[in-house]
């Protein structure tokens, strides 16, 4: 039961609001990030969890397999616009898409060192599933389980860097593997007749969950990691925190430990759902029909959503109009979504990308308007290197 990449992608990032949406509250966790869709063809989206529903469509087509950079201004990810998997990564909000493998392998499922220097990653490029690591720019990419025969797959690097939880089919079913980053410590749980898989460390690196076959369908357990040098990872105990007749895997912890997102098909397709750390309660966080699988929940380095005004515009259906507004955020960068609308119905759509944006100052962004009749209006987003969000705001569009 390999976590194999299956879905086709397109590599240009499209950033789509579906309604008006709320500006982050501070406080509250980060986005989580999640893949949507049926399993061959999936969209990148991050979602508010306590907004049920707030949603920034990152990158049509992107398979399972992605996770923020430690700071949650940088998403890495898995894509396959040209025949076979790559680690790609893109900004927060879905822009300035930069691919950093090229081969005509596989190459999935980054993550990233506590520092954000560096990303592990999967790779069959010598012939069987190892794990390699590389510098955030993609170079220097070393293969660390190379003396390893089996499959190695799915890395997950602890936030103190000293660990990368793996999945290894070792003994002929897959185990949770802990190894060193160098790769030259390596150390297998489980390794009875069930398979089980890694899924995310704790912020603090004091646990972390895997899903497991152990009790028939596939449940979330917890493993906590003792203060002890050097680590008896043999000997670690698994408690299980989630247990249901159905299948539920891919658990990613909340920024502060305190929750655990999980995907669960109780309900005939994968659902999101969030229990707290120990095990409970649970609560439905997606609600449709199609596939939905926790990725990643991002870190609390910025809360603060940025603004935007979009000021009356004015040009001729035909021709290119200028579209004004004014925007800023505290980090001083921001990127904005626009929606032209002719009447009630949406008509076009415009992205710009991360610019410089400050309080009080009047930005344009061109639209190539076709010969149309009928009112028109646009409404803007405004959203920040970690992808918070603005409330929307519209104005219209003279016409002469």
């Amino acid at each position: 039961m390999p976590r194999a990449a299956l879905c086709l992608v397109a590599l240009a990032a499209a950033l789509v609001s579906g309604g008006a949406a709320p500006a982050a509250t501070p406080g509250v966790n980060g986005h989580l990030l999640i893949a949507s869709g049926q399993r061959h063809a999936m969209t990148l989206i991050a979602m508010q969890p306590r907004n049920n529903g707030d949603r920034l469509m990152l990158n049509y087509g992107a398979d399972q397999g992605a996770t923020y950079s430690p700071d949650g201004t940088r998403i890495a990810f898995m894509n396959n616009y040209d025949g076979d998997y790559e680690i790609c990564i893109m900004n927060a909000d879905g822009t300035g898409t930069k691919q950093l493998t090229k081969n005509s392998s596989i190459d999935g499922y980054p993550t990233w060192s506590p520092d954000g220097r560096m990303i592990a990653f999967a790779s069959n490029r010598d012939g069987d599933d190892d794990i390699y690591v590389m510098n955030a720019d993609g170079s220097d990419q070393t293969n660390i389980t190379s003396d390893d025969p089996a499959d190695n797959e799915d890395p997950h690097w602890s936030p103190d860097g000293r660990w990368i939880g793996s999945t290894t089919d070792q003994y002929g079913y897959w185990h949770v593997l802990v190894l060193s980053p160098d790769g030259k410590f390596q150390a297998t749980l489980d390794w009875r007749q069930e398979s089980a898989w890694f899924d995310s460390w704790s912020p603090d690196g004091r646990s972390f969950v895997a899903q497991s076959n152990r009790a028939g369908s596939v449940d979330i357990y917890r493993y906590d990691v003792p203060d002890t040098d050097p680590i008896q990872w043999g000997l670690l105990e698994a408690t299980v925190v989630s247990n249901d007749n159905a299948s539920e895997e891919r658990a990613v912890w909340s920024p502060d430990g305190k929750q655990i997102a999980f995907s669960s098909n109780r309900d005939g397709d994968f659902e999101i759902y969030v229990m707290n750390a120990d095990g409970g309660p649970q609560r439905q966080i997606t609600h449709n029909s199609v596939d939905d699988i926790a990725e990643d929940w991002q870190s609390l380095h910025d809360v603060l959503a940025p603004t935007v005004k979009a000021l009356t515009s004015r040009g001729t259906p035909g021709k290119r109009i200028a579209l004004r507004f004014k925007a800023s955020d505290n980090s001083g960068r921001a990127s904005i979504a626009f929606t032209v609308f002719v009447g009630k119905r949406p008509y076009g759509y415009l992205h710009t990308p991360l610019k410089a944006r400050s309080a009080g100052q009047t930005y344009t962004a061109s639209w190539s308007a076709p010969n149309v009749k009928g009112r028109l209006r646009f409404c803007a987003e405004a959203y920040d290197p970690s992808g918070n969000e603005s409330p929307r705001s519209c104005a219209r569009i003279v016409t002469r």
